[in-house]
């Protein structure tokens, strides 16, 4: 996987702003379909303008990390609602793994959503920060790809993966699929911040077993957008796959 050469730090346009976000004071369930989480670093001190407070950036080995959610989730809606006021939702979700009072977690810097209704209840109730955009899902046999067009072209996205085929852990800074698991999916809740004040959403799902695998295309507009700004270059870490996942996010809570 190449790492692109991106602009010097004398041409880095001002630090990244985040949106405004919500609050989801109501858990949601779904049940995930496909899980596709790609991986890129970059040096720890490159990464430090985006971190808000009270956050630390969470590092191994000298880096931060960025990742892309891609999934899909179907049946997702207010916990304990019927089918009919549910829905399905493909996504592609980009987030930095931060730490906070000790715990690792993740804050979202944006995602781009197919659900109309995620889209604009979202802005008013998630710290996931969506916008809507056309995101598709193709599967054949065990081959996965998504694909995202969005309003402006800065979410667009490909990503394509073989779920069936296992990748060597030796281009990742993480020994195995399940140190990286750990490490980059063993968050209990996400985070956001506003103005300096936490809030926090606990995240529960059924037993998963992610795996690496090879990314077969990879590209993510905002990635390199983020590393231009940001002067720096996105070095490709790994893809976990993972399939067939229940998954609840509880109430979100301010601290």
């Amino acid at each position: 996987m190449q790492t692109v050469a991106l602009t010097p730090p004398s041409l880095v346009s001002p630090a990244f702003v985040w949106p405004a976000s919500g609050t989801q004071f109501l858990p949601v369930t779904g049940h995930v379909t496909d899980r596709l989480f790609v991986t890129y670093r970059a040096p720890a001190r490159a990464l430090a303008p985006l971190v808000p407070d009270p956050f630390e950036l969470d590092t191994r080995e000298g880096c931060g990390f960025l990742s892309v959610c891609a999934v899909e989730i179907v049946r997702m809606g207010i916990a304990g609602t019927p089918r009919f006021l549910r829905f399905d939702n493909r996504e592609f979700l980009y987030r930095l793994a931060v730490r906070f009072g000790g715990e690792s977690t993740f804050v979202t810097l944006r995602s781009d959503v197919s659900s109309p209704s995620l889209a604009l209840l979202g802005r008013y109730f998630s710290h996931y920060r969506p916008r809507r955009a056309a995101v598709r899902l193709f599967r054949e046999a065990s081959s996965v790809r998504m694909e995202c067009l969005s309003r402006d072209g800065s979410g667009d996205a490909v990503l394509d993966v073989d779920t069936a085929a296992e990748a060597p852990a030796n281009g990742s800074v993480f020994g195995s699929a399940e140190e990286a698991t750990r490490f980059l999916l063993g968050m209990r809740f996400s985070a956001d911040s506003v103005r300096g004040r936490v809030r926090v959403q606990p995240i529960d799902h059924s037993p998963w077993s992610p795996h690496f695998v090879p990314a077969r295309a990879c590209r993510f507009a905002f990635v390199g957008e983020l590393g231009q700004k940001l002067g720096t270059s996105f070095e490709y870490d790994g893809t976990l796959a993972t399939r067939d996942v229940d998954q609840h996010r509880r109430a979100a809570r301010w601290l």
